[in-house]
């Protein structure tokens, strides 16, 4: 996991000018808390790159702690001088090993579960169950889709995508997708495409629902429910050909204690 500092940072400089804003994506986010767990008033976020969802929880009223662990964390320091119904702390740091006092109603990891080995996302997954998580809270987990990834690795090659400086892209930038079917690991790997000798990877593991259901088993907590773009999937159901886990990168794991 030696990578993800590296990555992050190193994206979030070519990036983070354009995406370091609140968007209608961390309202949603927001609006998911309060439907899936209505009477929640604090939150804990892992892996809140810019800030930008921490910001929207606590504009809408949750207490919300956030921790990352790149230099993304600096374009967060803006959102800490607003005035919010809740209130807001960053902590720069890996979610693996950081200490924190307190528990929550939520624990929301968006877009973010894979970094390291099945051993690595089950010790997450204990601290979750075991430091953080109040005995009715519930846990939000974003999950890279195996089946949507290795259809991306057979059918693009590599994208290369301009700069666009008024929008704050001030880089070209060019991608590569790749999937590995054994380990079930997505790789996906950007460099400045003047310097394609300079290649940065992010290295995912990827779980179908049934996968996940047995990483949860002995971590003290169960799958509750997915769900894809706020709609329950129904895993005994056969969808066919409009399975919406054929369409979707990733999908939402609403998990509880037990």
């Amino acid at each position: 996991m030696k990578w993800a500092n590296e990555f992050y940072s190193t994206t979030g400089a070519w990036w983070g000018p354009a995406e370091y804003k609140v968007t209608e994506r961390d309202y949603d986010r927001a609006n998911i808390i309060k439907r899936l767990s209505p009477d929640s008033k604090t939150v804990l976020e892992l892996g809140s790159g810019y800030g930008n969802t921490a910001s929207a929880c606590a504009e809408s009223g949750f207490n919300t702690t956030a921790i990352e662990l790149s230099d993304r964390i600096e374009f967060a320091k803006q959102y800490e001088e607003k005035e919010y119904t809740g209130t807001l702390k960053f902590i720069k740091g890996s979610f693996y090993d950081v200490q924190l006092s307190e528990k929550f109603d939520v624990v929301a990891y968006w877009n973010g579960l894979g970094l390291g080995s099945d051993e690595d996302q089950r010790n997450l997954l204990k601290r979750i169950a075991s430091e953080w998580l109040n005995p009715n809270g519930v846990a939000l987990i974003d999950v890279q889709n195996p089946f949507v990834w290795f259809k991306w690795a057979e059918e693009k090659e590599s994208i290369n995508k301009k700069a666009r400086p008024e929008a704050g892209y001030n880089f070209n930038v060019s991608e590569k997708i790749e999937f590995d079917v054994l380990k079930n690991r997505l790789i996906d790997t950007w460099w400045q495409t003047e310097k394609p000798e300079e290649k940065i990877s992010q290295d995912l593991r990827c779980y179908s629902p049934n996968d996940l259901i047995m990483l949860l088993e002995g971590t003290g907590l169960k799958l509750k429910s997915i769900e894809i773009e706020g709609k329950e999937i129904d895993l005994s159901k056969d969808y066919g050909t409009n399975n919406p886990l054929y369409e979707n990168n990733e999908y939402l794991a609403i998990l509880v204690k037990g």
